[in-house]
């Protein structure tokens, strides 16, 4: 049991991440090849995509995260490590649902109803907050591996 926890909490962090990196590092870049109106469809229809896979991982890693919390150490706190990893771990959630439930939802009906300016304005916040949870994710990354030294 323990193993699976282990699995799929890893196989969520990694696709989470590793679409926010794609996303941010390579996706982004790519589309100012783009005249505004479809790289801001492009972008709309993406988010749409990803961000229920998104709630996916996001429900996994709380689920399996805290099963193995109560699994390994019998509840909360924990190991300095892991309040640290829930700490971070629930702000890159915050982020993610304001994001999700507020942001995009701008962008979206900016789209839809061809407001360009207004789709563009909406992507300087959503930039802000992808490069800020892909940051946290590399730390909480960092700090999850680095754990036998952090105690």
């Amino acid at each position: 049991m323990n193993a699976l926890i282990s699995i799929l909490h890893s196989l969520a962090a990694i696709l989470w991440i590793g679409g926010i990196f794609f996303a941010f590092m390579v996706l982004r870049p790519v589309s100012t090849m783009l005249e505004p109106p479809p790289r801001l469809q492009l972008w709309s229809a993406v988010f749409a995509r990803f961000f229920p896979w998104v709630w996916v991982f996001v429900t996994t890693l709380v689920v399996t995260g805290y099963a193995d919390l109560y699994i390994r150490f019998g509840g909360l706190p924990g190991p300095g490590y892991l309040v640290a990893m829930q700490v971070i771990g629930w702000v890159m959630i915050i982020l993610f649902a304001w994001l999700a439930f507020v942001l995009v939802g701008r962008l979206h009906r900016a789209v839809r109803e061809q407001r360009w300016p207004d789709a563009a304005a909406a992507m300087v916040p959503i930039r802000r907050i992808i490069a800020t949870n892909l940051l946290l994710g590399i730390l909480i990354t960092v700090v999850g591996v680095a754990r036998p030294v952090l105690g």
